[in-house]
């Protein structure tokens, strides 16, 4: 089955704090949905933490979350980012971006207690936010003729489809539905295969 959801996090202002060894860690949880924005949110956040030792990242988007980046932004390599984005996976979150602010305290912590102290900062960051589900949806056209539109609507309301728009076209009704993308294949081909009754996705215009 085609996969068409995933989670993500609801809200922007997550925050949790973390104080090791004197080191004291700031960590904060945002939804993106592009790389410009993640760019965008991370200059804020330099900004506001110049005097941070590190400010250190991990972001992950797309359905899979195949697209991520990971910044240790001078901690050891593998230290920061890599744990920091482990906790995204951990939590199969997408189209997010977490990051961890250090104050350095004076006292250094190692590898192990550089991983284990991003590691449990970016936990405690995403434990605290309230996830969603995103959904993912695409858009069908259905033409039929009007004696059958029992028959359509109980198939559109088994999927759960929304119906966008209804009309009259050539003698025929017509609906434009919204169907999760899972679902889609299934649907068009029971009412054209068992019916004969029209029903095309409809593709969206590519801006240039």
């Amino acid at each position: 089955m085609t996969k068409d959801s995933y989670y993500t996090i609801a809200i922007q202002d997550v925050e949790a704090r973390l104080t090791i060894q004197r080191s004291r860690f700031l960590g904060y949880a945002y939804t993106v949905k592009s790389i410009e924005e993640s760019e965008d949110i991370l200059g804020v956040l330099r900004k506001k933490f110049f005097d941070a030792t590190h400010v250190c990242y991990a972001y992950t988007m797309g359905i899979d979350g195949n697209l991520y980046r990971m910044d240790d932004n001078g901690e050891p390599s593998g230290t920061a980012g890599r744990p920091i984005l482990g906790k995204i996976r951990s939590f199969q979150l997408s189209d997010v971006l977490v990051v961890v602010v250090r104050y350095f305290g004076g006292v250094k912590l190692g590898t192990g207690g550089l991983i284990k102290a991003y590691g449990e900062t970016a936990e405690l960051t995403l434990e605290a936010a309230k996830k969603k589900e995103i959904i993912l949806t695409e858009e069908l056209f259905i033409a039929f003729k009007p004696n059958l539109t029992g028959i359509v609507m109980n198939k559109v309301n088994i999927v759960g489809a929304s119906i966008l728009q209804q009309g009259f076209e050539a003698g025929n009704s017509t609906l434009i539905i919204a169907i999760r993308k899972s679902k889609s294949d299934l649907l068009c081909s029971n009412l054209n295969k068992i019916f004969g009754i029209s029903a095309k996705k409809i593709v969206p215009l590519q801006s240039d």
